[in-house]
């Protein structure tokens, strides 16, 4: 009768071990997922370029859409880094899984100069090798522009 109880009490005690393992592996699988995500998402909004020239000629694109955006003049309104940015999140928000730039990007002050309009055009080139190859990082490979 002892014996079935130490038995049986070593039999609830591994099941509650194993249990407690198999949640602790989903925790980690659920992180490491989520991990991936966060990569994934940091990769594809530093993979947007933005520039106030055209596409470059003979890489074939589809345009997306106009991004813009209008604020109250300050130093911080027209500086470039600021803007870039901006037109970044804009784009990456309307196509988080497809801008690659944002071209022809233009600014305007109003008559008055009290707003600063800034206007671009989100584009997605027919290949986007660059953005496949950074995801890919994330599994080990290496990204390569050409590639290799």
């Amino acid at each position: 009768m002892r014996a079935s109880k130490i038995f049986t009490a070593a039999v609830a005690v591994t099941m509650t071990l194993a249990l407690s393992a198999c949640a602790a592996i989903k925790e980690q699988q659920a992180e490491r997922e989520v991990k991936k995500q966060e990569f994934t998402h940091r990769v594809d909004f530093a993979h947007i370029w933005v520039t106030t020239e055209t596409p470059a000629p003979g890489k074939p694109y589809t345009v997306l859409g106009p991004v813009d955006y209008t604020e109250p003049f300050t130093p911080d309104a027209i500086d470039e880094a600021k803007i870039k940015d901006h037109l970044k999140k804009a784009a990456f928000e309307k196509w988080p899984d497809t801008v690659d730039a944002v071209v022809k990007e233009n600014q305007e002050v109003s008559a008055d100069g009290s707003q600063v309009k800034v206007t671009g055009e989100a584009i997605q080139y027919e290949s986007s090798v660059d953005r496949n190859a950074l995801h890919k990082m994330n599994e080990g490979m290496v990204a390569s522009p050409n590639g290799n």
